[in-house]
């Protein structure tokens, strides 16, 4: 990526779920996992973001996320921003944020902060961007919801949607949401033959009938400050040309972008990849430059 000047023509954000993978060889599951990183690896370069939200930055050996994450950016020509550990990892996975400064972008800030000793710890890492030729900064949020319990991951889309409103600014948050989005058709089947432990947190049971229903709770947080669903606003610009699943377990998007209103106009391709998961694929979005670079968003909503 060469830097340019003007208004980048182009932006291009993409999401990975890390899922442990790892580039040391040392075993059969390392190996595994090392697999599902260059395939990663591999995806990412052909597509070339200028930022990538990183799920499950992972340390099977304390301390060692760190390393894996600047291996990871510096394969990509990227400078890395990591954020806290994931709530109540026992694995200590951390979301991440990689941001293309070579193309250009300026990193403004990055957060959140967080103490070891603090009751609830945010389910994402942030980074505040300026966007060469945009009107405004860009505020990117990498999201990893916790996976079983359908309170905690309210309690956080709460937490991350009054911040988004309150700060009026423009901004993408993407990731695993450990659930559904209203545009996902959930067959009846996919539901019944889920894994058990993930029906708390991503589904509903009615007793009188026995029936399961999808939970749509965290998308319907995210809709009710005008954050957008990017691929239902791409139709006929997606690869695949489907709206189909990312991942191939649950029969729905965990892994979804979403956009604050104000970017919708910009959003012009969808894309995800297979990398070798059966959970989780690796997803870009892609943003005109022009279009963005006029966007003025609202003024800031205080808390």
């Amino acid at each position: 990526m060469t830097a340019c000047t003007g208004i980048l023509p182009e932006l291009r954000i993409a999401v990975a779920n890390f899922r442990s993978s790892s580039v040391d060889t040392g075993s059969t599951e390392r190996w595994e996992q090392s697999v599902r990183w260059d395939k990663t690896i591999s995806a990412l370069r052909a597509w070339q973001p200028h930022l990538v939200l990183c799920q499950e930055i992972s340390a099977m050996v304390p301390g060692s996320q760190r390393g894996q994450l600047w291996i990871t950016a510096n394969t990509l020509g990227m400078i890395p921003l990591l954020g806290p550990p994931a709530p109540a990892s026992a694995a200590g996975i951390h979301p991440a944020i990689l941001v293309a400064t070579s193309a250009g972008l300026v990193i403004l800030n990055a957060g959140p902060t967080w103490s070891s000793g603090a009751s609830i710890q945010p389910a994402w890492c942030e980074a505040l961007v300026r966007v060469p030729g945009w009107t405004q900064p860009l505020r990117a949020y990498s999201v990893d919801l916790p996976a079983h319990s359908s309170v905690e991951q309210r309690s956080q889309a709460d937490r991350l949607a009054s911040r988004i409103a309150g700060l009026g600014e423009l901004a993408v948050a993407a990731g695993n949401w450990n659930s559904w989005g209203r545009a996902d058709t959930i067959p009846a089947t996919a539901l019944d033959l889920a894994p058990l432990h993930l029906r708390p947190a991503r589904m509903r049971y009615t007793p009188r009938d026995r029936t399961l229903t999808p939970n749509y709770d965290v998308h319907d947080v995210l809709a009710s400050i005008g954050l957008e669903d990017a691929a239902v606003q791409t139709p006929g610009q997606h690869h695949p040309s489907d709206l189909g699943p990312a991942g191939t377990s649950s029969g729905g998007r965990v892994d979804r972008i979403y956009l604050t209103w104000d970017l919708i106009d910009a959003a012009v391709r969808y894309a995800r990849q297979d990398i070798g998961d059966s959970e989780h694929q690796a997803l870009m979005l892609t943003l005109d430059g022009l279009r963005a670079a006029r966007t003025i968003p609202p003024q800031p909503r205080q808390f």
